[in-house]
């Protein structure tokens, strides 16, 4: 009885020992933001293209899709993810005429890859010229395909006086990041107009140094050392220039143009979204 008793529990843990491996968990599932994405893509959507004639982005490089569908059509959450800005950022005019061009309604979405990719653990979706209605608030966890606003009205103030489309973007790292391009324009800073240094009086003089390491402080900020064992701590955010009822300040890379090095940081959605689309 011993010796069956020995077999029967010698079959048990080969049984145990031969059961297959949990599955991997498979990538994170995206979708398109809009019904007939596709079909509003006039010139591809223009990613990475560089911008000739339309003062004040000449010279510079699109970092979305703009995606051409009537006012009104609803925009939905590409995948799960955490509300990290949603606010009104107006275009206005200054006394001198100047138009000063800033993003309408946006919404920005940060969402966690189930499988990391491409060395990324997490990539943010940028949603601009929404109209007012914008039906999701910062904090708030958004399943995919959820709605979270529509397309703003033809050049109005909700959608920051542009044609109506929405710039759709897909920015590479979570929401609060130091990106090459940030640690560019600070070296640029601290070689030609120096960077804010405070004495222990709280006086600020504009050191012109060498930067030997930058490092996020907190969720929003970044400490800076310079070379003599000087320090400084600066923003990772950037404020409207709306002089009424300015919105919150957003992060640094949420911009619609950019350098041409500055385009490697984002994805070009359209792509992405098809690699990641649901199964049929």
């Amino acid at each position: 009885m011993f010796e069956i008793c020995l077999l029967f529990s010698a079959l048990c843990r080969g049984a145990v020992d031969d059961d297959p491996p949990p599955p991997s968990p498979a990538p994170t599932v995206f979708e398109f933001p809009c019904e007939r994405y596709a079909a509003g893509l006039r010139g591809g959507g223009n990613f990475g293209v560089r911008v000739t004639g339309a003062a004040p982005f000449h010279g510079s490089y699109h970092l979305a899709e703009d995606v051409w569908l009537p006012a009104g059509t609803p925009v939905h959450a590409v995948a799960d993810g955490v509300v990290r800005y949603s606010a009104f950022s107006p275009t206005w005019t200054d006394a001198r005429g100047v138009v000063h061009w800033n993003l309408g309604n946006v919404i920005v979405i940060e969402h966690e890859l189930d499988v990391a990719e491409e060395g990324l653990t997490h990539v943010c979706s940028f949603y601009v010229h929404l109209s007012a209605q914008r039906d999701v608030a910062v904090g708030d966890r958004v399943t995919r395909g959820q709605r979270i606003g529509a397309i703003g009205r033809h050049k109005s103030d909700e959608n920051g006086l542009y044609p109506a489309h929405l710039h759709f973007g897909i920015h590479r790292g979570p929401y609060v990041q130091i990106t090459d391009t940030f640690r560019r324009e600070l070296e640029h800073d601290a070689k030609t107009t120096g960077l804010p240094v405070a004495d222990a009086q709280g006086n600020v003089e504009f050191v012109k140094a060498a930067i030997t390491a930058v490092e996020l402080v907190g969720d929003a900020a970044v400490r800076v050392k310079l070379e003599g064992g000087l320090e400084t701590v600066m923003s990772l955010e950037i404020g409207s220039t709306a002089p009424k009822d300015p919105p919150p300040d957003i992060m640094h890379w949420c911009v619609g143009y950019g350098e041409k090095a500055t385009v490697d940081e984002w994805i070009k959605p359209s792509e992405w979204i098809a690699r990641h689309a649901p199964s049929k």
